[in-house]
């Protein structure tokens, strides 16, 4: 009997430490817990893309405005004054220069969703800091904040966040003098396991000829990270560890835009009628600046063909300029579906006479836009101008390779207007923008394929070949740029020749003489000058 006894309760005990050692076994199969970095590209090393609407926006980030008589930029920043953490931050620009009125309350930010331990505690920090053009001492010094706050629920829009934190970021900087980054750093505990984080920029009130410009970077977000071990005797687990943060869902596979091009002569190889390719209307805005369209010919700023349309403003000469000078091209697009979807696309630089590399990394842009086109259409119609992703200013006479851009929209009418326009931001003097354009399309996508079908309208009758008319200008196809001889006197300015210009009026304007300008400009007869020819003017 003791002996049997002492059998059972040996029994007993193994089945004991058997069922203990399988939950022990069954706990190592639970989550695991370690600390890690939660966010993606926070740091905005891991490159930027282009998002529609907004700009250039570091991979795993979304983006946001809310719109309004304002203009908003997302740009890839490498100026080192304005990095914290290697050699890129995110900037963020809100703009009313060009704006004689703007609504309050204007906010863009960036935002990532990501996977938390719920109840665990996460570590938040960020640099960054405030920049404005020529920022007044006497105005709201709160006129201007920067926010982080985020949803529960894993939500990506931006006004379903009812928790904004202000960051205590209070210096606003003068836009091309920087000071130190700031930093933020703050505690939290995660009330749900996926959350989107959201941080924004927002200026306060409606003032115009404003621009604000936050640059941000340094973006972490540590703490507990959930790791499921894959069974060895089971089914692989459903979340794989992932060892270095949650990564960007990729979008399903875009469907290419292959319909015809609605859009006529974008390839500029059907000719130029002073200086502005066929079916195009040249225009600009005026002011303290010259403007020049001309037929580009040169195969380094071409990239379709044999031509493009080259858009120049120039300050040369100008003891004081204007800043936000516009030059640019648009053209009535026919017989489009409402409501179906089209990709516009087109290629280009920008070219610059000389380096000014301490200067605005951003003082030049390119856009383009659309709008309805009603009976009288014109570019003042178009008020959704979105900049291009061109950051590279280039030697006038030694560009880099086309940049290349696409983009889709939805069509608002059978009839649109569109247009490209190159900006000079600022009124500097003596400097010359020549912006290159070629290759532009706009192509039906699926629902929106159509052959194109134009009004009835001939097409515009050639240039007319140059008649020399003793003293009486000479209208026809723009002449080659046709650089001064070696040895002549430095321009004191230039002047774009126009409908009705002769070179004894133009001597007359700027106190000069007929043979001096002849000379200077490299003019062999001067009876014989053309529209768009840049003439140098000399004392």
């Amino acid at each position: 009997m003791k002996i049997g006894t002492r059998k059972q309760r040996l029994v007993f005990l193994s089945l004991i430490l058997a069922l203990l050692a399988s939950i022990s076994l069954a706990g190592g199969s639970t989550l695991a817990v370690v600390d890690q970095e939660m966010l993606t590209n926070g740091n905005f090393e891991g490159g930027f893309r282009h998002v529609p609407g907004c700009g250039t926006v570091g991979q795993g980030w979304g983006c946001f405005t809310n719109g309004g008589n304002i203009t908003y930029g997302f740009y890839d920043d490498q100026w080192a004054p304005v990095v914290a953490d290697g050699a890129h931050s995110q900037l963020i620009e809100l703009n009313t220069m060009q704006f004689a009125a703007s609504e309050a309350d204007r906010f863009a930010g960036i935002y990532q969703t990501v996977q938390l331990v719920r109840g665990g505690t996460y570590q938040l920090q960020l640099s960054g800091l405030m920049r404005e053009h020529k920022p007044n001492a006497a105005e709201d010094p709160y006129r201007y904040r920067v926010q982080w706050g985020y949803t529960t629920d894993g939500n990506t829009d931006w006004s379903a966040v009812t928790n904004w934190t202000e960051l205590p970021w209070d210096k606003i900087d003068d836009r091309l003098s920087p000071t130190a980054m700031e930093s933020y750093s703050t505690s939290f505990v995660a009330p749900s396991r996926t959350i989107t984080l959201f941080f924004r920029v927002w200026k306060k009130w409606g003032t115009p000829y404003k621009e604000l410009d936050v640059n941000l970077d340094a973006i972490s977000l540590f703490g507990p990270a959930a790791k499921h071990p894959v069974r060895p005797d089971g089914p692989a687990a459903k979340h794989p560890v992932r060892p270095d943060g949650p990564t960007e869902v990729k979008p399903p596979a875009v469907v290419a835009c292959v319909g015809p091009n609605q859009i006529r002569n974008g390839s500029f190889e059907n000719g130029f009628t002073g200086g502005v390719g066929n079916y195009w209307t040249a225009y600009n805005n005026g002011g303290a600046a010259a403007y020049g369209f001309y037929d580009e010919m040169w195969p380094r700023v071409i990239s379709d063909g044999a031509h493009g349309q080259l858009i120049e403003i120039n300050t040369w000469g100008f003891a004081a300029a204007d800043a936000d000078r516009f030059a640019g091209i648009y053209q009535v697009v026919h017989r489009l579906k409402p409501g179906a979807t089209y990709e516009f696309a087109l290629s280009g630089l920008l070219r610059e006479e000389a380096a000014h590399s301490g200067e605005d990394g951003f003082r030049y842009r390119v856009q383009w836009g659309y709008a309805v086109a009603d009976a009288n259409p014109s570019e003042a119609d178009i008020t959704n101008w979105v900049e291009l992703p061109w950051d590279k200013i280039y030697l006038r006479t030694d560009p880099g390779p086309m940049l290349d851009y696409s983009t889709r929209f939805q069509a608002p009418s059978k009839n649109i207007i569109i247009g490209v326009r190159a900006w000079k931001k600022w009124g500097t003097t003596n400097r010359e923008l020549d912006v290159n354009l070629d290759a532009i399309r706009l192509s039906g996508c699926p629902g929106g394929v159509h052959p194109p079908k134009w009004p009835a309208k001939p097409d515009p009758m050639p240039d007319p070949k140059p008649v020399a008319k003793p003293g009486v200008v000479i209208v026809g196809k723009p002449a080659p740029a046709n650089p001064p001889p070696s040895g002549a006197p430095t321009c004191s300015a230039w002047h774009i020749v126009v409908r009705g210009d002769t070179l004894s009026k133009i001597a007359a304007r700027y106190g000069s003489s007929v043979a001096a300008i002849a000379k200077a400009s490299n003019v062999a007869n001067p009876n014989v000058i053309y529209i768009g020819q840049k003439l140098c003017i000399v004392q």
